[in-house]
This record gives structure tokens, C-alpha cells and sequence, in this order.
């Protein structure tokens, strides 16, 4: 009975992954037939803002993590200009060739207007090894809005759902852990999100995943969790141009834990949750991405597999030009996290946690939440490791996916702390 259950279960996943690539084939095929001429004539009309969104908008050189990935945005920007590589060129090949200009030693500023200014100048390079999902996003708004409007209503909904979120997690945690969410998403600069497309995917993602979580476990529906884990896997590879993908995993599955928590789950069942959950985002990530790859190399009739496989074993060992280590790279994405600003803050909640440590703790044997919360904690720098040569390349925008890490040690500190016991003291002071 065990054997047909899981049978059972594994075909599931496998429709459910079919489903996907159907719904991504068909969303990249209709996305890129959309017209081009508004879409062209909103990025023409973007030309000034698109070539001075560079470096770091809010702050100098002591706060690195406020950096805007401008060069990625401009490579979204040049691809929705969807002008193929011939004039005639099939919708269906442009919708997975995902092709753009480029042209050596010129930088992306000069190659953009360059694309802008000169309608007969068609695509010569192809980006294939990526789905490009940011842009059934992307062209669809460019429809009716230019890049400037277009971050401007990305950051009305980023912080709506940012809102909608932290009040999620405080109606069904409490106060200290929405307020841990919303500190790990200020210390990693979530006002800079909205305003890079590069930035934006996995961020909504995520906390689109964070709300969903609580609202399974507020219908009573966590039989539903693995399913969504998966499909967020695979949204995040559709999305994402290997920005902060853990991040999609690593908070969801934060607050996932807390809230079996409340149920008196064991820490054996916590344990195989976080397993379970994690392995299925990982196949969904990985089967999707490499999806992408074999589906590319049928339409395109080229060798996509081979180019995607050399840059994989580039982003996880780096090159002679670019060299990366393990350690080098945990370092790196470190060092754009911690700052002038955020060491003190720290110190300042460790002294407090430390206090009412001291008064109100609990029993140890209440405490266990704590070892699966700093094993998620963990997971930022395990990727790190393994991703080195990209991490350390793009530390300045990958370092954010430590928001796990400082979301996960904020709610084990909240966990170690009864505060049934604060709010008795405060109900006393009260009355």
C-alpha cells in the first residue's frame, strides 16, 4: 500500500511538472508575440533613466548593499526589445532564443542606445541557457509604461506585499517574529529590490510563498505545502537570473517551521519538514532549469546543453580569470551584509535578548525549534559554497540571501524567550 501511495505521489509531481513547462512554454511563446512597436517606443522613452540607474542610489561606498544591478537591467531591457536576429524570424524561436545585441568592448549603456537608435540593428547573440520569465512581466507592462513607471509601480507592490507579509507572520506568530521578518529584509536594503527588474522576481516570490504558507496553515490545508514548495521551485527558476533563488526556499521554509511549531510537532518531525520541503524545491529548481536547456537545443536545433553545463561548472568553481574559493566566497557576501550601521544594531539585540534571556527563558526541553531554525540559518553560505564563482563575482547582489540567516537566528533568539511570561508582566503593569 506504502509502494502505491508513493507511486502515487511521484506521478503527481511529475503532471505537475509538466503542467509547468507548459504553462512557461506557452507564457514565454505569447509574451514575445506581443507588438513591439510600444514596447520599443517606452524603452526609447526610457533612454535616459535606463543609462543613469547605476551604482548604489541611496548611499556611498560604506553601504556596498545598496548597489543596483543596472548591467542586468539593461539586458532585460535590450531582450524585451524582442528584434530577433532577422527581421522574419519565428515568434516561436525568438520566445526561447531570448537573443539581444551585444557587441565587444562596448559596455551596455553604449549597446543600449545603440539598439534604441537604430531600428535595422538586429540581435547577433542568444541567451538561451535562462527561461527569461521576468519578461511575460516585463513586455506586457512595457505596453503601457516605461522602465521608470515600471519600478515605481514594482515598489508599490513589493512593499504592499512586504506589508501584507509581516502582518501574516504577526497574527500567527507574534510581534517579535515580524518584526525579526522585517529587520532581515530592511538589513539586506529591500528598498533597492523594487527599483532594479533584476532584483524583483525572487522577492515577490518569496513573499507571495511567505503569505500563502500562513494562509495553509490558517485554513488547515499544510497537506498542501509540499505542492507549493515545488511549484515555487520552478517559478524560480522561470523567474530568476540566478539572483537570490534560496530565498524563495530559505524564509518560506523559516516560517513554515515556526508555525508547525505551534502545532507540538517533534523535533524529528520538524527535521524530516525541512528535508522534505527542501528536496522538493531543489528537483523542482533543478528539472525546470534544465528543462529550459533541452527544450532551447530542440527549437533552436543548437547545443545549449553544452554551453549550460561549462557555465555551471564556471559558477561553481570560478575560472583562471575569475578565481573563486569556498571560503573566499562565504567571505565576500559576508562583507556586504555587515557594516558600520548594522554591527552596533546587533550588538544593541544581543544585550537586550541577553536580559530577557536571563529572566524569562524557557525549559530546554521547549527549546528544540531552535536546531532546524539554525540549520535554515545555515543554508545561505552552504550555497555559497557550492555556487562559489558566482558568489563571489556577484556578492553584491547574492549577498542578500543572508536574510535567511538573520530571520533564522532573530526567531530562534524570539524562540528561547516565554513570552506567555512577558505578556502576563505586561498585563500586570497594566492593571
Amino acid at each position: 500500500m506504502k509502494i502505491k501511495a508513493w507511486l502515487k505521489k511521484a506521478i503527481f509531481y511529475v503532471v505537475l511538472l509538466f503542467i509547468m513547462l507548459v504553462i512557461f512554454c506557452l507564457a514565454m511563446i505569447i509574451t514575445y508575440a506581443l507588438p513591439n512597436e510600444r514596447i520599443q517606443a517606452h524603452i526609447a522613452e526610457s533612454k535616459d533613466v535606463l543609462t543613469r540607474a547605476i551604482g548604489n542610489p541611496f548611499f556611498g561606498d560604506y553601504i556596498e548593499g545598496g548597489q543596483l544591478d543596472e548591467f542586468t537591467d539593461l539586458i532585460i531591457m535590450n531582450t524585451a526589445m524582442n528584434k530577433g536576429k532577422s527581421e522574419d524570424e519565428s515568434v516561436f524561436i525568438r520566445a526561447f532564443e531570448n537573443s539581444r545585441y551585444s557587441e565587444d568592448g562596448m559596455n551596455q549603456y553604449d549597446i543600449m542606445i545603440k539598439t534604441i537608435e537604430n531600428d535595422d540593428l538586429y540581435n547577433n547573440q542568444g541567451y538561451a541557457r535562462y527561461w527569461h520569465g521576468i519578461q511575460t512581466i516585463v513586455r506586457p507592462l512595457l505596453l503601457f509604461f516605461n522602465y521608470e513607471e515600471i519600478r515605481y509601480l514594482f515598489m508599490i507592490v513589493m512593499f504592499m506585499l512586504l506589508t501584507g507579509a509581516t502582518i501574516m507572520i504577526y497574527r500567527n506568530l507574534s510581534i517579535w517574529h515580524a518584526l525579526s521578518f522585517v529587520f532581515s529584509m530592511l538589513v539586506i536594503n529591500f528598498f533597492i529590490i523594487p527599483m532594479s527588474l533584476q532584483y524583483t522576481g525572487v522577492f515577490a516570490i518569496m513573499l507571495i510563498t511567505v503569505i500563502l504558507v500562513n494562509l495553509l496553515y490558517e485554513k488547515k490545508k499544510e497537506k498542501w505545502l509540499p505542492y507549493l514548495f515545488f511549484i515555487v521551485g520552478g517559478c524560480t527558476t522561470f523567474f530568476d537570473l540566478l539572483t537570490a533563488p534560496l530565498i524563495t526556499l530559505g524564509m518560506p521554509l523559516l516560517v513554515d517551521i515556526l508555525l508547525k511549531n505551534k502545532e507540538k510537532c517533534t523535533i524529528k518531525e520538524s527535521i524530516i519538514e525541512l528535508v522534505k520541503l527542501s528536496m522538493l524545491w531543489g528537483i523542482s529548481y533543478a528539472v525546470v532549469f534544465a528543462s529550459k536547456w533541452v527544450i532551447a537545443s530542440i527549437v533552436l536545433q543548437q547545443d545549449v546543453m553544452t554551453e549550460a553545463i561549462n557555465q555551471i561548472f564556471f559558477r561553481t568553481g570560478g575560472s583562471t580569470e575569475y578565481p573563486a574559493t569556498k571560503l573566499g566566497a562565504i567571505w565576500e557576501n559576508i562583507k556586504y551584509l555587515y557594516n558600520t550601521v548594522l554591527l552596533p544594531l546587533g550588538m544593541i539585540i544581543a544585550i537586550i535578548w541577553i536580559v530577557m534571556l536571563i529572566k524569562k527563558k524557557k525549559k530546554i526541553t521547549d527549546m528544540k525549534i531552535v536546531i532546524p531554525l539554525v540549520i535554515i540559518a545555515i543554508y545561505p553560505y552552504i550555497w555559497y559554497a557550492v555556487v562559489a564563482g558566482h558568489s563571489t563575482i556577484h556578492a553584491f547582489f547574492t549577498f542578500r540571501i543572508q536574510a535567511i540567516s538573520i530571520f533564522g537566528i532573530l526567531s530562534s533568539m524570539v524562540e528561547c524567550i516565554n513570552l506567555q511570561e512577558i505578556k502576563k508582566l505586561n498585563g500586570n503593569k497594566e492593571e
